[in-house]
């Protein structure tokens, strides 16, 4: 979540079970300034969109010394990559 978009629960839902089911590290995190693409993605269409993301940890944002732990960036491609292999099962309703 960030200061654009409140992440729909049944996304958050979702992706908190796939990474422990998968045993993928995670923690959760709200922006307190800032945003992302997602809240583009919730607001497309006539009735919008689910939508969550999958953020990697970052020192020093924007600047020439960012950097991220390498565990990190693995682990978010692991839980996107489990994410999309079984998001068609999910039972998406409210």
């Amino acid at each position: 979540m960030d200061s654009s978009i409140v992440c729909d629960p049944r996304m958050v839902r979702y992706l908190k079970t796939t990474a422990e089911e998968r045993k993928i590290p995670w923690q959760p995190e709200v922006l307190r300034s800032g945003g992302t693409d997602t809240a583009m993605l919730q607001r497309m269409g006539k009735g919008g969109a689910i939508s969550g993301a999958i953020s990697i940890p970052t020192r020093y944002i924007h600047q020439v010394i960012e950097m991220a732990h390498k565990a990190d960036i693995s682990n978010a491609i692991k839980l996107l990559c489990a994410s999309i292999e079984h998001m068609d099962a999910w039972n998406w309703e409210h």
